[in-house]
């Protein structure tokens, strides 16, 4: 299994609030980094300090995990990923995929990044009542509890 670094970056105080979420669920692990995109930087202020990390590991495998889509940190990691075959780049992050990628293992960073996106999409969930208003979840009964 190779190590693949995860690095989290957001608008605003997104990558660091994601950071303190895990923090109260999990150990996180070494090489993953939390990239705020700050209101006061611009778009090449952010490409240094992604390349800050990235340079820290030449050889590295790397995912790049974004808020939005089309926003100013899926863009500048967008283009890192299209010169660089050992970084890929995923938006939609939410605290289930990246608590659940503390505890997974990866073949590679494009296997990390599809499993992202997987994990993601199955993480969404539309809580509705039953006719006898009691919840209905898709957890079981001794899972109920939550984390």
């Amino acid at each position: 299994m190779a190590e693949i670094n995860l690095i989290v970056s957001g608008h605003g105080g997104f990558a660091s609030g994601m950071q303190a979420a895990l923090h109260l669920l999990s150990a996180i692990p070494d090489n993953w980094s939390f990239i705020d995109f700050k209101e006061s930087m611009s778009d090449k202020d952010l490409q240094k300090e992604f390349e800050k990390v990235i340079n820290n590991k030449p050889d590295g495998q790397f995912v790049m995990f974004t808020d939005l889509a089309g926003g100013t940190p899926f863009k500048v990691a967008a283009a890192l990923s299209y010169s660089n075959k050992n970084i890929q780049t995923v938006s939609g992050c939410n605290l289930g995929s990246l608590l659940e990628s503390i505890y997974s293992t990866y073949d590679s960073s494009d296997d990390m990044a599809e499993k992202l996106v997987s994990i993601s999409k199955e993480g969404i969930q539309h809580f509705t009542m039953d006719d006898s208003d009691s919840t209905s979840t898709n957890a079981s009964d001794e899972e109920s509890d939550g984390i």
